[in-house]
């Protein structure tokens, strides 16, 4: 059974201003659950270490992919699981498979780096792996790297910093924005620039009226910030010094995200106020490593490092 959720006091927006120079912290430690005890909620699949991407499925299931294999497997609602896909992957760093997308043709993309450092996206399942997108050269930290469908049923996808700051303002660079592809795309092809001033957009989400999300991650006395990816200009909801590190970013309702945080090791609702404010309000979950997604049933979906787990949604 999962824990119940303990009250958080509330984080409101506070003055907004300049780019966001942040780093997420190595996904290499996602194993370690140090004193944080026994994972809260139900195994979905035991034995999923160093899973980064998870895309829900109509069904009720979903697919996950390892970030050091570059294997990609499929889980029914039950935890039955098969192997669908495999890429290579180099994996130093915050590098390896970083984002899986599900179209509404069943068609799974992934992101990762390849053998050569550099950030691909293409289909891997079904059929043989197509090139969509080829990307800028990784880095060891802030490569960004997750993958969405958008309504319209284009991808989006992060691409942090690349250990660049000064590049995530430029509008002909790639680094430190959210991009949007075209799946049918060759993989020269040149993505449409969302927003930008990113340092790591790994946790981004659209809510289910449409709305694009992002809980960009931070490091010292950077801000961690919350706001709307789909407006280049938008002020911050949320933003708080190195708290969380937001490595997973889901939308259950138009009011309501669900943030999972790497450092707070905590899978938390945050309420979203109509006057574009937000707030932590309840963990749900504890330990969370990377990810949150939405199943088809309402439950949410998170990696603690070494397992798959899924929480009643919020509310319930």
């Amino acid at each position: 059974m999962p824990a119940a959720g303990r009250p958080r006091p509330a984080r409101r927006v506070a003055a907004a201003g300049g780019a966001v120079l942040v780093a997420l912290a190595s996904l290499t430690l996602a194993a370690c659950g140090g004193d944080d005890g026994a994972p809260a909620g139900e195994v979905l699949v035991a034995d999923a270490p160093d899973v980064a991407a998870l895309a829900a499925l109509p069904d009720g299931g979903l697919r996950y992919g390892s970030r050091l294999t570059g294997r990609v497997f499929e889980a029914t609602a039950d935890g039955e699981v098969s192997e669908m896909a495999a890429v290579d992957v180099r994996t130093e760093g915050q590098r390896g498979l970083l984002g899986l997308a599900v179209d509404d043709d069943d068609r799974t993309f992934a992101a990762w780096t390849a053998l050569d450092g550099r950030l691909l996206v293409a289909q891997v399942a079904p059929g043989p792996e197509r090139l969509v997108w080829r990307g800028p050269g990784s880095t060891e930290l802030g490569n960004g790297g997750h993958l969405v469908v958008a309504p319209d049923g284009s991808l989006v996808i992060g691409v942090g910093d690349l250990q660049d700051p000064a590049e995530a303002d430029d509008p002909d660079t790639p680094n430190g924005k959210l991009l949007r592809l075209d799946p049918d795309g060759r993989p020269g092809q040149a993505p449409e620039v969302l927003s930008s001033g990113y340092t790591n957009p790994f946790a981004f989400t659209f809510t289910p009226s449409g709305e694009l999300w992002v809980f960009d991650n931070a490091t010292r006395d950077d801000p961690e910030v919350l706001r709307r990816g789909d407006e280049a200009d938008a002020a911050p909801a949320l933003e708080q010094v190195e708290e969380m590190v937001p490595a997973g970013l889901t939308a259950p309702s138009d009011d309501t995200l669900v943030v999972c945080g790497f450092l707070s090791r905590t899978l938390e609702r945050i309420d979203l106020g109509g006057d574009g404010d937000a707030e932590r309000s309840e963990v749900l979950a504890e330990p969370c490593a990377t990810g949150a997604a939405v199943l088809a049933d309402g439950r949410i979906a998170f990696s603690d490092g070494e397992s798959l787990r899924v929480v009643p949604p919020p509310g319930a």
